[in-house]
């Protein structure tokens, strides 16, 4: 008969706790990540609008109200 090991609980708690915290740091990661795509496509937004001369959709993008 083998000893059941008295650790075992404990062993499985860690485990669970390590995976939610893997879990907790790739959440975290992929909102940094939708963060920076967003500004990546409003700077690249506000590139076009600059090259292309249109100075409305410039305005939109910076947030000011044309006069």
């Amino acid at each position: 008969m083998t000893n059941p090991n008295p650790f075992q609980q404990v062993s499985d708690f860690v485990a669970k706790m390590g995976e939610a915290y893997r879990e907790f740091e790739l959440n975290n990661l992929m909102t940094e990540l939708e963060e920076f795509n967003i500004q990546n496509y409003k700077d690249a937004a506000i590139d076009v609008a600059l090259e292309t001369g249109d100075r409305e959709a410039f305005y939109k993008l910076m947030g000011v109200n044309e006069k």
